[in-house]
C-alpha cells in the first residue's frame, strides 16, 4: 500500500468519526461534508467569545502601548494603506477606531499603484513625512518594506507595521511588527487578513484604554463591534481561507450588516449593486461588494473607497458609491 493510500484511508477515518459526534439534528449530507472538511462540533458556533484572544496575537498589545502614547500625547500619525479592497477596509477601521477614541491628528495615505507602487516604499515615506507625523501605522503592507522603514526613521518617524504577508529574508527596522505569518509566532490562525491584523490591534488598544481609565468600556465594545462589516468584507474581498477564527469574523460582520448596524458607505455599495443587504451573503460581498471598493485601487485612486467607507452620511455615501459602481 502507498503513502497516498495509507494517507487517504487515515483521512477518511477521522471523516467517519466527526461524522458521527456531529449534532444529529443536522442533514445527513450536510453532516458528511462537514466531516470531510474536518470540522467538528466546535466549530459549528460562530459567536465572538470563541474568537481567539486579541493577546494571543504576538505583537498586538505591544503596538497598543505606542498607540496609547501617541494618543497622550497627542502626535500626528499617518495610517498608511494598501490599494485593494482588503487594505481599503483595514484603513478604514483603523482611521475610525483612532478618531473615536480620542486621536486628534490621524490623517491616512494610500500609494497611487500606477506611481509608487506597492507598500512604504522610500517615496512613501516622503509623502508621509510632509503631514509631519510621528508615526507610519500600515495596514496590509509594510513586511517587505525594509528601504521604506529606513527611510521613515532617517525622516524623523517611526513605524508600527500590521500585515498578513509571508516576510523575505529580511524584515525592516519598525518600531513593532504585528504580523501572525512572521517566523516564531504562535497565534493560531495564520489566515487573517490586513483588516483581520488591524482588527486584533484596535481590539488590543482600545482595552488598554479602559485599563487605563481613558476610555468607557461601553464605548470601547462600541467601536470594536463597528468594525466587524468592515473585517467581514476585507476577509471575503482577499480570498483568505475561512479557517474557524475568520469564520467567526465573516458570520459576525454578516450578521451585523442584515440587521442594519453597518456604516453609510457598505449600505450605499449594496444599494448601487443592487443587492439585498437584510440577507447578505459572502458572495455579496465578494462579487458585489468588494469589486466595486477594487475599481477604485486598480483604475484611480483607492482614496476614493476609503473614503466611502469612511462617510458619515448616507447622502456623501451615496454620492460616493455611485462613483465606485
Amino acid at each position: 500500500m502507498t503513502r497516498k493510500q495509507v494517507k487517504l484511508i487515515g483521512r477518511r477515518q477521522r471523516a467517519e468519526s466527526l461524522e458521527r459526534v456531529l449534532p444529529g439534528h443536522l442533514h445527513p449530507v450536510l453532516r458528511r461534508v462537514l466531516a470531510a472538511r474536518q470540522v467538528d462540533a466546535g466549530h459549528l458556533e460562530h459567536c465572538l467569545s470563541a474568537l481567539l484572544p486579541v493577546s494571543g496575537l504576538e505583537g498586538a498589545d505591544e503596538a497598543a502601548c505606542l498607540l496609547a502614547d501617541i494618543r497622550t500625547r497627542q502626535q500626528g500619525i499617518v495610517v498608511l494603506g494598501d490599494f485593494d479592497a482588503d487594505g481599503a477596509t483595514g484603513t478604514a477601521l483603523v482611521v475610525s477606531c483612532l478618531l473615536g477614541m480620542g486621536f486628534d491628528r490621524v490623517s491616512y495615505l494610500v500609494p497611487n499603484r500606477f506611481e509608487y507602487g506597492y507598500g512604504l516604499s522610500p517615496e512613501i515615506a516622503e509623502l508621509a513625512a510632509a503631514l509631519k507625523p510621528v508615526f507610519v501605522l500600515t495596514v496590509d503592507n509594510g513586511v517587505s518594506s525594509v528601504a521604506g522603514v529606513r527611510r521613515a526613521r532617517e525622516l524623523g518617524m517611526e513605524v508600527i507595521i500590521t500585515d498578513h504577508h509571508l516576510p523575505g529574508d529580511e524584515l525592516p527596522d519598525a518600531a513593532v511588527m504585528v504580523n501572525p505569518n512572521l517566523p516564531g509566532m504562535s497565534f493560531a490562525s495564520k489566515c487573517l487578513c490586513g483588516a483581520g491584523v488591524a482588527f486584533y490591534v484596535m481590539a488590543a488598544l482600545a482595552r488598554l484604554l479602559v485599563q487605563r481609565g481613558e476610555l468607557p468600556e461601553q464605548v470601547s465594545r462600541s467601536l470594536i463591534a463597528d468594525t466587524l462589516d468592515l473585517v467581514a468584507l476585507g476577509t471575503v474581498a482577499d480570498m483568505v481561507p475561512l479557517d474557524y477564527n475568520n469564520r467567526i469574523l465573516v458570520a459576525e460582520g454578516l450578521k451585523r450588516i442584515r440587521a442594519g448596524r453597518t456604516r453609510p458607505g457598505i449600505q450605499a455599495l449594496f444599494t448601487v449593486a443592487k443587492r439585498d443587504r437584510r440577507q447578505a451573503t459572502s458572495t455579496d460581498l465578494g462579487f458585489g461588494i468588494a469589486p466595486r471598493l477594487n475599481a477604485a485601487g486598480r483604475l484611480q485612486d483607492m482614496s476614493l473607497g476609503i473614503d466611502c467607507l469612511l462617510a458619515g452620511d448616507a447622502a456623501q455615501a451615496n454620492r460616493l458609491a455611485e462613483r465606485l459602481d
